[in-house]
């Protein structure tokens, strides 16, 4: 029997697949919490420079007099969104040419300032010290060790290397567990997901936080990207669209459970560490979680395959045969599960890299679309909160629309709505100035719902269209590129807040629609996978959907060369023919 057949035989989506499944969700969840925590751990609150010689200045104005102090040394901005410049102080030059720029005071009930020396000229210098708005933030790293004016590309640096972790962990971790297992790899990265998300919170210095932020990012795909690859090869082919969609439920809740978090703690140290917590449960995955089935079967280890494959039949109350599996299935195992086997073959190759180009677009324009929530108007915490809840309604269509449409019409349709949705921006910035605010968030929300059930879909057909022996390699490159795809988001949101006015709030949207259009389109040229048996080598792989599109054109190609094969071989036997006959006539 094939495995699939087996799946099915015991229940393709039983007791004990769900049981699986519910485990293999909960790196998600954490999944949820560290991904787009950035956000409120390098949130930059609204600052200006400190008043030099006042010693209690706050942002906040305490009196008029200290509103007389901020406005004699904190000069204007030139942004009209903005008060007060927020990284310059004025420098006052006294008669002896010397400068001066303080007040000194003495506080008690009637506080009194007078100036040093007398007033002279003055011109705008940098400042090395800032105060900070509290009404948003009580306390973020990027406040509490000044990521700002001059060092502001420093967040996006950090937001940078954060998503690097997470390309290295992908790459490395899909290589590794194709061919040592997905179950080590899991388990591995837990343990390294733990221990780096509460070292996080004690950490104090910008290089040290970038160092543990780089291993945290690659442990969380290293985390759940092998327990979701198990969850989906135990599952039979008519029932994966559970472990692909379903399993997305708990990262949402994870991104609102965050929201409401941070709403609540506002302060970067509590919201690490609380949000770390649950992680601790995860020690006992190893005797929990089995090694996938499908997995054992490729390398040629039949008897342990074959034990879970039992253990599940008991788990859904099912009779399988005495003998599931003959020998040949160890000769049919290919061992060498090496990534370059995605390039090996030319259609294997050109699908690879449709699907690592689509999963870039996808990283970028969802994470960005993420990221870019502080600069839409209105609440921080709102914004981000309704960003993960209209994930939810994409996640219900995705389950009703995948097993009717079809994947790849389904992902080109989310991501050319999502697109337009992101475009059409330009008009309630540009041209609606007024109520303005609500259309664009609106439109955002939507393009962040059409994206996420793009992502969604784009794990499923992707994870579907790799053979088995290359599944989380190819899962892992794949996951490679949407890494590259956040690294890159992070800096198209810091760039449009320094541009200030609407390219502020309407640049990322533009680059993150365009880019989605691109991404749909380029996903007609995949085959389909609804309702199909998982490729299991490199040769099904190189076989698998040559009926789609994608093949239409080389099949034609390919029809065209047999017939003038066939065309040659017949003259070629014709002319034989003829000179065997001359032969004859000549004897």
């Amino acid at each position: 029997m094939r495995l699939d057949e087996i799946l099915e035989e015991i229940g393709g989506f039983g007791r004990y697949q769900k049981w699986i499944f519910f485990l293999t969700c909960f790196p998600n969840l954490l999944a949820g919490f560290f991904m787009l925590n950035p956000v409120f751990l390098l949130g930059i609150p609204e600052h200006r420079c400190v008043i030099p010689g006042y010693d209690n200045d706050t942002y906040e104005v305490q009196s008029d007099e200290h509103s007389a102090l901020i406005d004699k040394y904190i000069p204007m901005s030139s942004d009209e969104h903005l008060e007060y410049d927020r990284c310059k102080v004025y420098e006052y030059i006294a008669e002896n040419g010397s400068f001066t720029f303080y007040w000194t005071y003495n506080f008690g009930e009637n506080s009194t300032g007078k100036q040093t020396e007398e007033q002279g000229p003055r011109q705008e210098v940098k400042c090395n010290r800032w105060v900070y708005d509290k009404s948003v933030f009580h306390n973020t790293f990027a406040s509490q060790v000044d990521l700002v004016c001059d060092k502001e590309i420093w967040v996006a640096n950090a937001e940078m290397i954060f998503y690097g972790g997470m390309l290295v962990g992908s790459l490395v971790s899909g290589i590794i567990a194709d061919r040592y297992g997905r179950k080590p790899v899991m388990y591995v990265a837990v343990l390294l997901m733990v221990a780096s998300s509460f070292g996080l919170a004690w950490v104090h210095a910008y290089w040290l936080f970038c160092i543990v932020e780089f291993i945290l990012g690659g442990s969380i795909v290293a985390s759940f990207m092998p327990a979701y690859i198990i969850s989906l090869e135990m599952t039979s082919a008519n029932k994966r669209v559970w472990p692909g969609v379903i399993s997305d439920f708990p990262y949402v809740l994870g991104l609102v459970l965050l929201a409401a978090i941070a709403y609540a703690l506002r302060d970067w140290f509590q919201i690490q560490l609380y949000t770390a917590l649950p992680g601790v449960l995860f020690v006992f995955y190893w005797w929990l979680i089995p090694e996938s089935p499908r997995w054992l079967l490729s390398k040629g280890r039949v008897k342990e395959a074959e034990q879970i494959l039992r253990k599940a039949a008991r788990w859904n109350k099912a009779t399988l045969p005495k003998k599931l599996f003959d020998e040949s299935i160890e000769e049919d195992s290919d061992k060498d599960s090496s990534f370059l086997k995605l390039f090996s073959t030319k259609n294997l190759c050109l699908r690879s890299n449709l699907i690592f180009f689509n999963w870039l677009v996808v990283a970028l324009v969802y994470f960005g679309l993420a990221l870019n929530s502080e600069n839409l108007n209105g609440s921080l915490y709102l914004n981000f909160a309704l960003s993960g809840l209209v994930e939810i309604p994409a996640y219900f269509l995705v389950i009703f629309l995948v097993d009717r449409v079809g994947r790849r019409r389904l992902y080109c349709f989310w991501m050319i709505v999502g697109g337009v949705s992101c475009l059409s921006t330009i008009f309630s910035i540009e041209y609606e100035p007024k109520g303005s605010d609500v259309i664009t968030v609106v439109l955002a929300m939507f393009g962040r719902l059409c994206v996420t059930g793009a992502y969604c879909v784009a794990y499923i057909h992707s994870a579907e269209l790799f053979p088995t022996v290359v599944r989380n390699a190819g899962m892992g490159m794949a996951s490679l590129f949407a890494r590259l795809g956040t690294m890159i988001a992070p800096y198209i949101v810091t760039v449009s807040e320094s541009l200030g006015g609407t390219l502020k709030e309407a640049l990322p949207l533009l680059i993150f629609g365009g880019m989605a259009l691109l991404s749909g389109l380029t996903s007609l040229l995949l085959p389909e996978t609804l309702n199909k048996h998982l490729p299991e080598t490199v040769q099904d792989g190189e076989r698998f959907g040559r009926s789609g599109a994608f093949y239409f054109v080389r099949s034609l190609r390919h029809h065209q060369d047999e017939s003038d094969k066939n065309t040659k071989e017949q003259y070629e036997s014709e002319h034989e023919l003829l000179l065997s006959t001359d032969k004859a006539t000549y004897s």
